[in-house]
């Protein structure tokens, strides 16, 4: 794993492909903008883990940080959010590195935007990456007493069956 998280674009095709198999899986392309993930979250097998990136909604202004739903705030002004239920496996052929030079050249306020969250980001890398296998291994082995966290999260070993099924047709 990278020392330093990065923001990263997967391919809009494995999101569509994804979503016939699992409920909530957010769309790709937002209006004009591309959603960022957030990753390498962690590395299990031949996966690596992306994080989607959501922009507030009202509903998160009275929300704390919890084992599933970080906050990226500066100042106390929300600026995103991060759902770890939302994790998902994707392989490397599948994703691009954001290109902030690009964004930086078309659109300052995206960039700078971008450039914040990625601060607020890495200083809370260790909590996310820890955060993150802690959900996939209870999620993964059906922990009891953990029913209300498991619903709020994604098959992730559906998805790895799906992410290996895409590469495959898509490799013909």
């Amino acid at each position: 794993m990278k020392d330093n998280m990065e923001f990263y674009y997967i391919n809009t095709d494995y999101i569509n492909y994804l979503k016939t198999f699992q409920d909530h899986i957010y769309d790709n392309d937002d209006k004009s903008f591309k959603r960022p993930y957030i990753g390498v979250v962690f590395k299990i097998d031949d996966f690596n883990y992306y994080a989607p990136l959501s922009s507030p909604k009202p509903k998160h202004k009275y929300w704390k940080d919890g084992l599933d739903f970080l906050r990226v705030e500066n100042q106390e002004k929300l600026k995103a959010v991060i759902n770890l239920n939302n994790i998902i496996p994707v392989h490397d052929s599948l994703i691009d590195l954001v290109d902030m030079n690009s964004i930086k050249n078309t659109d300052m306020d995206y960039y700078n935007l971008l450039l914040e969250e990625m601060i607020i980001i890495r200083k809370k890398q260790n909590i996310i990456c820890k955060n993150s296998r802690i959900i996939y291994n209870i999620v993964t082995k059906n922990r009891s007493g953990s029913e209300n966290l498991i619903k709020r999260c994604y098959d992730f070993k559906l998805l790895e069956e799906k992410c290996k099924e895409f590469i495959l047709l898509n490799n013909k």
